[in-house]
Parts: C-alpha cells; sequence; structure tokens
C-alpha cells in the first residue's frame, strides 16, 4: 500500500503543557514475496500531570515501536502475526508504564491512552486502549473505527442518562481503560480493507472534543493534502476552544495493492466492512461551528512539532 502521511501536535490553548506524543513510521523492507512496504502510526495521549503524562505517553509510543521493529525479522509477515505484533507490543508498553509509576513516586498514576495503525497490504490493522480514536474517510463520510473506553462512551450505551447528564457529569473525562492502571490491559483491534483515496485520521480527544466528526470531515476532504489538514485541524480546534493538547496524524492511500487473502480474522480482531450509503455520500455537510471565529489567524505556538513521511 503506498500511503504519505503527516503528523502534528500542540498544545492548545488552556495547557501549559503537552502530555501527548505521536510517531509515523515506514517499517524496513520485508521478504520479497511482501513487494509492499508497511507503515506504522501511533497517537498517545498522557494522564498524570506534565511529568507523569508526558513520560507515559512517550513510553508508550517508544515501547510500541520498538517492539514492532524487533519483531519484524520473526514475522512471517501475515495479517496475523501483524497482529500478534501490535497487541504484544502494547501490552508490553502497559507493563512498564505500570512498572515505572510502581518505583517512582513522582510518576504514580501516571497512564496514557494509545491508538496505533499498522497498514500493510491493503489494510490497516488498528489498536486502542483509551479514548484516542481512529476515522476512516472514504467517498465524503467519516466513519469512527475505534472505540471510546471512556465513561461518557459506557453511559452513552447504556442510554440511562440524557446527553445533557453525561456532558454535565463531574466523570465525563473519566477513562475506563489506559496503559499502566494495571498489570494487564485489553487491546480492541480492528482489520479495515482500505480503498484508493481513503484517509486515515488518528487524534487525541483534544482535536474531536473540539470539532464535530462532520466538521473534520470537511477540512479533509477540502485540503487533501495531509500536513495542510493536520495544521488546519489544529488550527480549528484551537479557534473552538483548545482546551486540551491536540495531536492528529492523517494517512492518505494513494494507490492499494490485490486485496490478500486472509482465511480467517485474527484472534480478538473486529473485522469491518465499511459499506456506505448511495444517499450518505452526496448529503452536505453543514456547518457546526462558528466559522467567522474558526477564520481567524492564530500566532503559531512553539511547542508545534511535526513529523512527516
Amino acid at each position: 500500500m503506498k500511503i504519505c502521511y503527516f503528523g502534528l501536535t500542540d498544545v492548545g490553548r488552556k495547557r501549559k503543557f503537552n502530555e501527548d506524543n505521536f510517531d509515523c513510521l515506514e517499517l524496513p523492507d520485508r521478504p520479497d514475496e511482501a513487494k509492499n512496504p508497511a507503515s506504522l502510526l501511533i497517537v498517545a495521549d498522557g494522564i498524570g500531570g506534565h511529568a507523569g503524562g508526558d513520560t507515559a505517553s512517550k513510553e508508550g509510543v517508544e515501547v510500541l515501536q520498538n517492539q514492532i521493529l524487533e519483531k519484524l525479522e520473526s514475522l512471517d509477515h501475515t495479517i496475523n502475526h501483524y497482529q500478534e505484533a501490535m497487541q504484544n507490543g502494547i501490552q508490553t508498553a502497559n507493563r512498564e508504564i505500570f512498572q515505572m509509576a510502581a518505583e517512582d513516586t513522582n510518576l504514580t498514576g501516571m497512564g496514557t491512552t494509545v491508538v496505533a495503525a499498522l497498514m500493510v497490504d491493503s489494510c490497516a490493522l488498528i489498536s486502542n486502549v483509551g479514548d484516542s480514536r481512529a476515522y476512516l474517510i472514504r467517498e465524503g463520510r467519516i466513519t469512527q473505527v475505534s472505540e471510546d473506553h471512556s465513561w461518557k462512551a459506557e453511559q452513552r450505551k447504556l442510554n440511562l442518562l440524557t446527553e445533557e447528564e453525561i456532558v454535565e457529569s463531574p466523570f465525563r473525562h473519566t477513562i475506563t481503560r489506559s496503559l499502566g492502571f494495571e498489570s494487564d490491559v485489553k487491546v480492541d483491534t480492528f482489520l479495515v480493507d482500505m480503498h484508493r483515496d481513503d484517509y486515515l485520521l488518528l487524534c487525541t480527544d483534544g482535536l474531536y472534543e473540539s470539532l464535530p466528526d462532520e466538521y473534520m470531515q470537511r477540512i479533509i476532504l477540502k485540503n487533501k493534502k495531509p500536513e495542510k489538514i493536520c495544521h488546519r485541524l489544529i488550527k480549528l480546534a484551537n479557534k473552538n476552544g483548545g482546551h486540551d493538547n491536540i495531536t492528529v496524524v492523517i494517512a492518505h492511500v494513494l494507490e492499494v495493492p490485490p486485496p490478500a487473502r486472509v482465511k480467517e480474522s485474527p484472534a480478538d480482531t473486529v473485522k469491518l466492512d465499511i459499506k456506505l450509503k448511495e444517499s450518505a455520500e452526496k448529503q452536505p455537510v453543514q456547518d457546526t461551528v462558528d466559522l467567522g471565529e474558526l477564520e481567524r489567524e492564530r500566532k503559531p505556538s512553539p511547542s508545534d512539532t511535526v513529523k512527516l513521511g
């Protein structure tokens, strides 16, 4: 699969420190029978204050990246083995963060969310813990792929509270699953067949809590290039409040090889068959934020960092 990608993180307008971390990398060449290079995209949102949150998210990204790279030589490069490497990498990161917090009282209570996508052959293997999200943008429609592990998401599933009660609750920011909270963690994994001209968006809640999904969709479709999309989304999220750190990674699929034959879905992996309705594709997206306010220029933040490929 040939893709172009870009990542950007910003401290936002309300926080003094950035506890988000991310990375994007093309994996080293694989055996001859695997002709298409794979790419790994990771986004993490730290929990536990400046020292702890930044440490946890940085550790989560680095450990997962290193675990995948270390496993490459022993993998037979099937989806099943990539899924195993992703699961093991996140579990290893969880244990190391948990151990660091146990050994250093200054880091007590730290943790991190993680959402990662391993894009290989014609598929995206997406894993997440916490409420950082993965979205698929296809043919003019945005779909959330990952599932939030949060109090808000659980209450919405139970349907016992009104939306107003949920957003006003003191528990509204509570994460129900994260790396580092316990010695073991359940990882959700999804397998998506990618199409030419698809976009994959990974982000922290600093983005989607500031901008509605439909508006993110508009920005992606209007701006096309991942670098421009990332800058635009962060700029508008800040214009609409910037209450949290904001991290965005965008991958644009340029070419897709013939689908690999997967005899069965990897264990503990949800195979998503995302089909779009014709009527939904053609519906215009209405503005749901104050465009006049969002369009005003903001001076670049010195804390901005970028990663591109």
